[in-house]
């Protein structure tokens, strides 16, 4: 490293944050207490030239510098570019499903990953977190508000692999009960957070949403975990998060000319199908062998007049009673 490096990361750690401030002269006097050999003269243009990573005078007489609000000098030895921009999209978009415990000694990298992609400026890992944006498919609806203290005990208890007792209300009644859970995974699911675990001495396993949830502790008993149990086989193959679990069908539609685009992009299933439709000019016919939960249902429902079901028959019989019901609804 040569010496003029050296000098300039020195002086940009002997700068304070606003609103304190050092002068040129002040500065000088600590750089050569350093055991840099520098002019004064040559102090006020290394500020001059380093103004731009966030140096900021106040015009007095003499000039005092400071870091602007918002910025400061990254972490030696710096943090990289890629590590910081990793990082930044984990704090964005990660962060809500890391344990509590982790993510409290993660404030720390987090922060100088900021500063650090702020330090870079307009470069391309500074400029990439701010060109990126994740969106959910329907209205942002604010997530449930979990009450104190439960999120983290529930991390807790599932890192150390120990027994959580907790008061909950299960949906639809209107007093809870205090249960001893035996956690196995954590899902985060459209803002909410569900804890899937058995329950005191039962086998079956369950999925609790935190939100309705009080009071949790985190018990000094190992929890007891199925043999065999994989949370991601769980959620994939038992298709643990759809209602009801898995039903295969052959689902035909006739769609839109703009749907039938769409499902081209996005496929319902490897072996999706999508013919022109002769005798209904702009349609086409989709074919799909998918589960029939009621996630497929409420997308059906969403769609309106754009998509017709015509098989498996009891889906195409629902939609229709679904389509009764609300033309008298609507009047």
């Amino acid at each position: 490293m040569s010496d003029t490096i050296e000098r300039h990361i020195a002086l940009l750690g002997l700068v304070p944050v606003l609103p304190r401030k050092r002068s040129a002269p002040e500065l000088h006097a600590a750089l050569v207490a350093q055991g840099f050999d520098v002019h004064l003269r040559s102090t006020e243009r290394d500020l001059h030239k380093l103004s731009r990573f966030g140096l900021v005078e106040d015009g007095g007489r003499p000039a005092g510098w400071s870091w602007s609000t918002g910025h400061r000098m990254p972490g030696f030895p710096p943090m990289s570019p890629d590590n910081a921009l990793m990082l930044e999209l984990v704090r964005r978009h990660l962060a809500t499903i890391l344990p509590p415990g982790i993510l409290k000694q993660m404030q720390r990298p987090f922060e100088e990953a900021r500063h650090t992609l702020e330090f870079l400026g307009d470069s391309p890992p500074g400029r990439w977190s701010e060109s990126v944006a994740v969106l959910p498919d329907g209205p942002p609806l604010a997530p449930p508000e979990v009450a104190a203290g439960v999120l983290e005990a529930v991390g807790e208890a599932l890192l150390r692999g120990r027994q959580l007792e907790a008061g909950y209300r299960a949906l639809g009644k209107s007093r809870g009960r205090t249960f001893r859970f035996h956690p196995l995974g954590l899902v985060h699911r459209d803002g909410v957070f569900y804890l899937v675990a058995t329950v005191d001495d039962y086998v079956d396993i369950r999925n609790f949403a935190l939100q309705r949830m009080r009071d949790a502790i985190v018990l000094e008993q190992p929890a007891k975990r199925p043999a065999g149990f994989d949370l991601a086989t769980y959620l994939h193959e038992k298709h643990a998060f759809q209602w009801p679990h898995g039903e295969t069908v052959r689902l035909e539609l006739k769609v839109d000319a703009w749907l039938a685009t769409h499902l081209g992009e996005r496929r319902l299933a490897d072996d999706q199908s999508i013919t022109p439709l002769r005798a209904d000019a702009g349609r086409s016919r989709v074919t799909a062998t998918v589960n029939a939960t009621e996630q497929l249902y409420w997308w059906l429902r969403s769609l309106g007049t754009s998509v017709e079901v015509v098989k498996p028959v009891r889906l195409r019989k629902r939609m229709a009673e679904e389509v009764r019901a609300l033309a008298e609804i609507y009047g």
